[in-house]
């Protein structure tokens, strides 16, 4: 399975990425297997994930997938599943982090993604009737629970790009670097700026991570994936 997963792990990657827009943090640890939570596939520090929200989501990505041209099988439907099952997790564990600080997402910054969302447009302008179908076809989803699952995700995002802000790279730090990666400085001053991100990047990931996994021995999470998929 190992071997498959890496073989598709790019068309999955992208695909959840396409509906989540969060996934750079990796290696979270393991969730607390429990009892039930009704229709919940997951809670996150007392708050429930609908399960119907994740098989909305793992039928988007299979669709993606698909479109790819990967080869869908038993194998694949399960690696698609267990990442979005992480990356709901994640964007969970985000909000709740950004909510703590006290950031908001205005209700406006959430109309204005909406009425600028391809599918919700007809003839180029927003359109109510396309909207509504949209997201009931899509996600199974209320505009009210639509909008809600918006603002998490802005907010989950808001909270990402605040950790991102926080790297702070030297030029000593892009010097050593470039050299790592290089035998010499011949072209440094020309790939500088390219580099400085690249290098910004690669401490983000690590703060990220280094967060997730303390915020996930912090945080309780209890996954009834395994109890909703048995039809339980």
């Amino acid at each position: 399975m190992n071997a498959f997963f890496s073989r598709h792990r790019r068309v999955i990657f992208g695909a959840v990425a396409a509906v989540f827009l969060v996934g750079i943090f990796v290696g979270l640890g393991a969730y607390m297997f429990t009892g039930s939570a009704d229709s919940a596939v997951a809670e996150v520090g007392g708050k429930k994930i609908p399960y119907q929200r994740f098989t909305s989501q793992v039928n988007r990505v299979m669709a993606s997938v698909k479109d790819s041209g990967a080869e869908v099988n038993e194998i694949l439907s399960k690696s698609v599943k267990q990442e979005v099952f992480r990356e709901m997790i994640i964007e969970e564990l985000l909000c709740q982090q950004g909510e703590k600080l006290g950031m908001l997402v205005p209700d406006f910054e959430v109309a204005v993604e909406v009425q600028n969302t391809p599918q919700f447009r007809e003839n180029g302008q927003f359109s109510p009737r396309a909207y509504y179908q949209a997201i009931f076809n899509e996600f199974q989803m209320t505009p009210a629970e639509y909008e809600a699952w918006r603002k998490k995700a802005r907010l989950a995002n808001k909270f990402k790009q605040f950790v991102f802000t926080s790297v702070k790279v030297t030029p000593d730090e892009v010097k050593a670097y470039y050299l790592a990666k290089n035998k010499g400085l011949a072209n440094f001053e020309k790939e500088k700026a390219k580099y400085t991100d690249e290098l910004a990047r690669a401490k983000f990931s690590d703060i990220a991570n280094y967060l997730l996994r303390q915020l996930t021995t912090r945080q309780e999470v209890k996954s009834y994936l395994e109890l909703r998929e048995q039809g339980r």
